[in-house]
């Protein structure tokens, strides 16, 4: 989700600069195709001095309470399942998984989190000056990604190999279910079927969850 969601808003927004106020709130982009966001969230920033993330509910001088409310939610989920990156008001570069040391690097960490907690899927960041970066997930109705058709879903789940992550399985059957393409195991669980208006896509695992294979009910095919 979080992949289809990012290659989304890279080709609706272009080349573009953005801007933000915080009375009212509303982040907006200029350029190839102008959009003004009046709901939008900022996590916190990344600043490469102290080597830290400050949580944007810990500034509360700084940000109006209606653009922390979603990483107070998600602050509260970290206290509920003891996870400290999540609660402490100030992390560490060091104490992240991975101990990235760019501020970038950070943003997107923190912003992958967020999403997982929140269900809202568009991150954006931005250099706010001497090299911290704000964190922020944005809103707005041409930032939703259009209904699932066949190019759009192969070319999605074939960013699991992009995106290195470590259980191909559990991240396209958890997209399928949330994509409404009714995710359907095989007996042994080799094997899991997608199935919309439009799409039929058949992927095919090794024992460590990993994709193997994948073919279209047209007969296309690609491999690793």
């Amino acid at each position: 989700m979080s992949f289809e969601h990012q290659e989304h808003s890279i080709e609706v927004l272009g080349e573009h600069r953005w801007q933000v106020s915080y009375e009212p709130p509303r982040f907006e982009f200029f350029g190839d195709r102008p959009l003004s966001c009046t709901r939008f969230h900022v996590l916190g920033t990344a600043a490469p001095g102290p080597q830290s993330w400050l949580w944007s509910w810990a500034n509360n001088d700084w940000y109006p309470p209606e653009v922390t409310e979603l990483a107070r939610s998600v602050r509260d989920y970290g206290l509920r399942h003891g996870i400290s990156a999540l609660h402490m008001a100030e992390v560490a570069f060091a104490e992240l998984p991975g101990a990235p040391t760019e501020p970038n690097r950070v943003t997107w960490l923190m912003g992958e989190l967020a999403k997982a907690v929140s269900g809202s899927w568009t991150w954006y960041s931005c250099d706010v000056g001497g090299g911290t970066r704000l964190a922020v997930l944005i809103e707005h109705p041409d930032l939703v990604p259009p209904a699932p058709d066949l190019p759009r879903t192969t070319h999605v789940l074939n960013g699991v190999f992009q995106l290195g992550l470590p259980d191909h399985k559990r991240a396209i059957h958890s997209y399928g279910m949330q994509r409404g393409l009714n995710p359907t195991f095989n007996e042994d669980s080799s094997k899991l079927f997608l199935a919309g208006p439009g799409v039929e896509v058949t992927i095919a695992f090794d024992e460590n969850g990993l994709v193997t294979a994948m073919s279209t009910v047209h007969g296309a095919e690609s491999r690793p």
